[in-house]
């Protein structure tokens, strides 16, 4: 195989793909989030969403479709040479997740949850979504989501067709699915999969010239450096003899060596590289210096090298001001790279203000630098509004960011809601709360959760149960009817009689009677609930609990 460089995202037509969907999904991850104070689940939620970005760089998966679903991702492409890059992907995560977000948000590892990933193909049709993003329409989420059900903790579990694809270079065992569905009892399983465990790179192809230079980054990430050392140094020697025969262009063998340069290398074997990149006859170019700035490790190694670019007539981008900006130490040594790169005429881009914003030592500073940006006409993305809304001391400024989302058409994420309502919500009323949170045009189930544990947190366990009345499925709902059945059963009762006809106290009543044990008034209550229901998702959710229910007692004759 050969090394490759970045892919381009590709524009999206309705021609069907077939796609590569790696799922990785946190296992009790609700459970685990209540165990936490409020200070230490931010702290938490913000390493989740910070854990993922540089493994997809390291893997050059840049432009790949990528989705946090609340208790995970969906990572997404059409690109068949993806496929050990996403496999290399899945291998990291299940090695390194729990021990970089627990150091990141200052955790023990047994806080954080274990995960499970499966990787398999699908037939899906690309999409451009409202906002211009790119999305995948079919069957591959389906399946990878499926195969995840039926993985033990920490395991990478692929499909027969990926199997085949990365068989050279992965070793893998093959799984009894009869048996895993036995184990695991999925809810779903609409189609025969045929799966293997993903268990490692082979030593063989870990140390091929030919590899994929995402595998020295993969060794390097997992603690195998000597092997990525190894590959590299014979990588170099493969790249050195192709520029001695000029059997490509300079501009390509310059590329290769620049992905090289930024595989993770440690410092000492980069600037080596590029002593070999040089005695072969290439002339360093801009991307060849931002690889060595990120990895020096020190101001005075990153300040060198940009001034040697600057003196060889190599014009600094965006990405060198990105890379000097992440490696500052502080706020005020970000803001005096961002002057002197506005010396050279380097314009900030989105990427610029997240990482300005994320060094702001306070939210008023992260604000001012997003206000003053946004006025130079640089976006805000989704991500600095986040880093803000996290950032926020209260409720009421981190709800005007998202209401301020709202009007410039950016959707906010499900963690940016949880993190809304991980702020003291004691002086909002569950009902002004509620009806400000359906009154927007995207609120997902999930952080509402959220809101349900910091109310009872607070003591206000009758706000708690206001929320629980609209979401009486959910399992924080459930414990909190659990942990205060009687007042729970008032509370709901007293909903049905004032309105005999009020579909979500029909439901919520028929829950907590379910939950104290109760199951014949429980299944009256339910079927109301179910007649009131219109067509849609909760109407399929109590049909499944009055099926459960039937098998428990079924009628008599």
């Amino acid at each position: 195989m050969s090394s490759t460089s970045p892919h381009k995202p590709r524009e999206a037509d309705p021609t069907p793909r077939l796609t590569l969907c790696l799922a990785m999904d946190l296992m009790g991850s609700t459970t685990s989030g209540l165990k936490l104070s409020t200070r230490k689940l931010d702290r938490f939620n913000l390493a989740l969403v910070n854990q993922l970005r540089p493994h997809l760089s390291a893997m050059q998966l840049e432009h790949a479709v990528v989705k946090f679903t609340g208790d995970g991702w969906l990572v997404m492409s059409d690109d068949q040479e993806h496929a050990a890059p996403l496999c290399c992907l899945a291998i990291i995560m299940a090695k390194q997740f729990q021990a970089e977000v627990a150091s990141d948000a200052g955790l023990p590892k047994n806080a954080v949850p274990t995960m499970r990933l499966a990787l398999c193909w699908g037939r899906d049709l690309p999409v451009t979504l409202p906002d211009g993003q790119r999305d995948f329409v079919g069957n591959s989420v389906r399946r990878a989501v499926r195969a995840s059900q039926l993985c033990k903790e920490n395991e990478i579990l692929i499909d027969e067709t990926v199997r085949t694809w990365v068989a050279h270079d992965f070793r893998t065992a093959a799984v009894d699915v009869v048996e895993r569905v036995e184990l695991f009892k999925p809810q779903k399983m609409e189609e025969e999969l045929v799966l293997h465990v993903l268990v490692e790179l082979k030593t063989e192809s870990a140390t091929d010239a030919d590899a994929p230079i995402c595998f020295v980054s993969a060794l390097s990430i997992i603690g195998r450096g000597t092997e990525a050392d190894d590959l590299a140094g014979r990588i170099s020697d493969q790249l050195v003899q192709e520029t001695a025969s000029h059997r490509s262009g300079e501009a390509a063998l310059l590329s290769k060596w620049n992905d090289l340069l930024a595989a993770n290398l440690d410092y000492s074997t980069a600037r080596s590289m590029l002593a070999r990149l040089v005695d072969a006859g290439l002339t360093p170019d801009v991307n060849t210096y931002n690889a060595l700035i990120g990895k020096a490790q020190d101001y005075r190694d990153q300040s060198k090298w940009l001034q040697q670019m600057i003196q060889e007539g190599i014009r600094p981008n965006v990405v060198t001001l990105n890379t000097l900006l992440r490696q500052a130490k502080d706020a005020g040594q970000a803001q005096r790279r961002l002057q002197k790169m506005a010396s050279e005429k380097v314009e900030p881009n989105p990427e610029t203000m997240e990482i300005l914003v994320e060094k702001a030592p306070d939210f008023d500073t992260a604000l001012a630098w997003m206000e003053r940006m946004d006025a130079g006409c640089v976006e805000p993305t989704a991500r600095v509004y986040e880093t803000l809304i996290e950032k926020a001391e209260d409720f009421k400024s981190a709800r005007a960011l998202i209401e301020r989302m709202f009007d410039r058409d950016i959707q906010p994420s499900e963690t940016a809601f949880i993190s809304l309502f991980s702020k003291d919500i004691s002086g909002v009323p569950a009902g002004d709360l509620l009806a400000w949170y359906l009154g927007l045009r995207y609120h997902p189930t999930h952080p509402v959760k959220r809101a349900i544990a910091e109310y009872r947190r607070k003591g206000m366990i009758e706000d708690a149960l206001r929320l629980a009345l609209d979401y009486p499925h959910t399992d924080t709902a459930l414990r909190l009817i659990r942990k205060f059945a009687d007042r729970a059963l008032a509370y709901f009762r007293s909903v049905v009689e004032r309105d005999p006809d009020h579909p979500n106290g029909a439901y919520a009543l028929g829950m907590a009677l379910l939950e104290t044990g109760d199951s014949g008034e429980a299944e009256r209550w339910l079927r109301r609930a179910y007649a009131l229901a219109t067509p849609g998702t909760r109407k399929d959710e109590l049909a499944r609990f009055l099926s459960l229910l039937e098998r428990v007692n079924p009628p008599s004759a």
